[in-house]
């Protein structure tokens, strides 16, 4: 029987032989789907830091109605984002929280790395985005004014996602009040 060092070279050159051998893809290729008010938005798979089951939260005296509430997540307090508030989902459309509804945690890669949760009414699933962010399809001008703010981009294949810019969403004129920074004159 070979010593146990030579079994866990093994075991670990077998894990690094599937790692070689499975596809590989940048962060930057691929987004998290999610559904709100019957429409599908992307998020890039590297600002997504978990996805959590929709939980009551506590909502913040005089904030604002972008934010539905903060929850405690392993003891930190999250802000959560109502995501249909800030793109403009009309109220009518916006569907009450029930099993299917998810807390996205995004958080930026850079900077700051601000985070917050985003409500949303499901989650779909993982979309390959092949020509990577940069390659998104252009904003169709149709899509109102108050949404296009927070779209990068568009995949065009079907189902037709809208791929939304995380930093764009952290810096919504909505949590400006609460942010410390003042907006910038138009």
């Amino acid at each position: 029987m070979p010593p146990i060092a030579d079994l866990e070279d093994s075991k670990e050159g077998e894990s690094a032989a599937r790692a070689r051998a499975a596809p590989q893809g940048r962060l930057t290729d691929r987004c998290v789907s999610v559904v709100l008010g019957g429409s599908s938005y992307g998020i890039a798979i590297q600002y997504v830091q978990e996805i959590i089951a929709w939980r009551p939260l506590t909502r913040v005296f005089r904030a604002p109605l972008a934010i539905a509430g903060v929850t405690s997540l392993r003891g930190e307090i999250l802000a959560v984002l109502d995501l249909g508030v800030l793109v403009g989902v009309p109220a009518e459309n916006r569907l009450a929280p029930d099993a299917n509804a998810r807390i996205v945690v995004v958080r930026e890669d850079e900077g700051a790395r601000r985070r917050a949760g985003l409500r949303v009414d499901a989650v779909g699933p993982v979309r390959d985005l092949p020509r990577g962010i940069a390659g998104l399809d252009p904003v169709p001008s149709t899509v109102d004014p108050r949404t296009r703010m927070f779209v990068r981009g568009v995949i065009s294949e079907a189902p037709l996602c809208a791929v939304l810019d995380v930093a764009a969403l952290l810096d919504a004129p909505e949590l400006l009040p609460l942010s410390g920074r003042v907006a910038e004159p138009a």
